[in-house]
């Protein structure tokens, strides 16, 4: 008999002591798995947040507009230039600016220079001094670093001031000397200058876009004691107290002031103010408008080159962006219908109603009213739907709900959310609105409105 067969195992695996199996215990701290989850949430809201579209807050305040057209214009004027009939130094009796009547004199020609007045400012007198002060004070004034070219028209006006008063200075001089001299009068009345420029004479017609850059304009002055030959100018008289201003227009520029007959000006150079008649022309393919007025010509008698601003339209009020604007329909029923309330003193209507029975009831429903124009109640379109009736109390006079009306408005926040509040805009341009401050279920100021309207919808939660 075969023996069986086992295996058995090596005596040294029977004297080795059997191993235990340890089990790790894993610890789990709370407040970890609490601080995880607080920050995983905090970088999810953050990264929603940067991925979504910032709805942007205004509060309402006072303010203004005023939308005025800034130009550069050119002066045309009834003027021509008056030639010597000899040579010899010249000094006025006429100061610039001033009117000469016909054969009155204007000058004074010398064969030689008055000998001591080229540095001698004794013979100025108070009212010299008093109108050369006043030239300085108006650009000091006035000064701006954007401006800079009016620095020549100061040049001028103080140098024909100073010319004025030595001229009168020089005059006494060389009549006191015994020196020779002729004075020359005018041929005709007019009022006389001594700057001129070359464009005397032009006319509207005669307009260029290319005359409108004046960094290559230049202009003659005519002082006094200065050596003037036969034949060369010796000053300029213009004619008639009417004058215009011709500006450039851009197309838009041009359908608006073609609207207008008459505008408001004001001169930048010193900021006086005036009305003028405008006409809108063209020359070839640009488009121009024509300042016409009848005062203030001498003040700017030295002048080609005027720039002026035109006041065209200003409004106050409330102030807000445009872009917070928001149009809204709403159901428009008539004031007769509206009632107010015995028991809470609510303003509503009497709504007609069916049973389950088909009968008709009115029962009073309270609806939130955005306008009142004094014949129509604008009620939001979510109280009541198209071809609902309401009635008036103890009559069967009964309206058939079924127009509509837009209103303009804004999303009012204040509660933090989205409300809409109408408004009456007094004045608007691409940027800012100007409404009314006094409209019924409107804003005042200080509210809290949305900048861009587009990104928000009605009661939506703002905060």
């Amino acid at each position: 008999m075969s023996p069986e067969n086992h295996t058995t195992k090596p005596s040294s695996d029977l004297n080795r002591p059997e191993k235990k199996v340890r089990h790790r215990h894993i610890n789990i701290n709370i407040g970890m798995i609490v601080f995880f989850i607080i920050f995983l949430y905090l970088v999810i809201n953050i990264i929603i947040y940067m991925g979504k579209e910032q709805i942007a807050v205004v509060e309402v305040q006072n303010g203004s507009i005023v939308d005025n057209g800034y130009y550069t214009g050119i002066i045309l004027r009834s003027e021509e230039v008056v030639t010597a009939q000899s040579s010899g130094y010249i000094n006025f009796y006429v100061g610039n600016g001033e009117k000469v009547a016909k054969d009155g004199n204007v000058y004074m020609l010398s064969a030689s220079a008055s000998s001591d007045t080229a540095s001698d400012f004794s013979g100025f007198s108070s009212t010299d001094y008093a109108d050369i002060s006043r030239i300085i004070s108006l650009y000091t004034s006035n000064y701006s670093d954007s401006m800079y070219s009016d620095l020549y028209t100061f040049k001028y006006d103080l140098q024909n001031q100073i010319s004025e008063a030595l001229s009168s200075h020089n005059i006494s001089a060389i009549q006191s000397a015994g020196q020779g001299f002729d004075s020359v009068s005018a041929e005709k009345s007019g009022i006389v200058c001594y700057t001129y420029d070359g464009m005397e004479g032009l006319t509207r017609d005669q307009i260029t876009d290319d005359m409108f850059n004046s960094n290559n304009y230049e202009k003659q002055q005519i002082v006094s004691n200065q050596w003037i030959d036969s034949g060369n100018t010796a000053y300029k008289l213009v004619t008639d107290d009417n004058w215009s201003i011709v500006i450039k227009l851009t197309p838009e520029q041009a359908r608006n002031l073609s609207q207008e007959t008459s505008v408001t000006i004001r001169f930048a150079k010193d900021n006086v103010q005036t009305s003028a008649t405008v006409q809108v022309f063209s020359n070839g393919e640009s488009n121009y408008a024509s300042l016409s007025l009848s005062k203030y010509m001498v003040r700017y008698i030295a002048d080609r080159y005027i720039d002026i601003e035109i006041i065209e339209s200003s409004a106050e009020g409330l102030k807000i962006p445009s872009s917070a604007i928001v149009y809204k329909d709403f159901y428009k029923i008539p004031v007769d219908y509206l009632i107010t309330d015995e028991d809470t003193s609510e303003s509503g209507f009497y709504k007609y109603t069916y049973d389950e029975s088909g009968e008709m009831s009115a029962v009073f429903y309270k609806a939130d009213i955005y306008a009142n124009d004094g014949e129509y109640c604008y009620v939001d379109t979510s109280d009541f739907q198209l071809g609902d009736y309401v009635g008036k109390v103890n009559s069967n006079d009964r309206y058939r709900i079924a127009e509509t009306a837009q209103l303009t408005g804004v999303y009012n926040i204040n509660q933090g959310y989205s409300i809409f509040r109408i408004v009456d805009i007094l004045y608007q341009n691409d940027e800012y609105c100007i409404v009314d401050e006094n409209t019924p279920y409107g804003l005042t100021q200080y509210d809290r409105i949305i900048l861009n309207a587009s990104q928000v919808d009605e009661d939506q939660i703002i905060y």
